[in-house]
């Protein structure tokens, strides 16, 4: 899990400059928690903290370090924001998208 999120603050890291909108914070505190296994995979706390469910059954599976696991997970936290934080609207979340897609068919095959 630990890798995962690493592989995900570098994503949002690299995002940052797409849309004018500062996702820096929400991925530099991303972290993960052990919570209910039938609860949500992901919570906002704080306005701006994003919460991993580590009992959660996907999280396993976004965590066993295939390629494009962390893609996945960055794409359902910008969606996450996008519904709680209203300055970060839905063109935000098409060009962070499209940035996200870009990089995954632009990013050399793993062997």
């Amino acid at each position: 899990m630990d890798a995962l999120i690493a592989q995900v603050r570098q994503l949002g890291s690299s995002l940052a400059a797409a849309v004018d909108f500062d996702l820096r914070p929400t991925f530099e505190s991303l972290s993960h928690a052990a919570g209910a296994k039938k609860g949500r995979l992901l919570d906002l706390v704080d306005g701006n903290r994003v919460v991993i469910n580590s009992n959660h059954a996907m999280a396993a599976r976004l965590a066993d370090g295939k390629p494009g696991r962390a893609e996945v997970l960055a794409s359902a936290i910008i969606s996450l924001v996008n519904r709680a934080e209203k300055d970060l609207t839905d063109l935000h979340q098409h060009e962070l998208h499209r940035q996200l897609l870009k990089g995954m068919v632009s990013a050399p095959a793993a062997l």
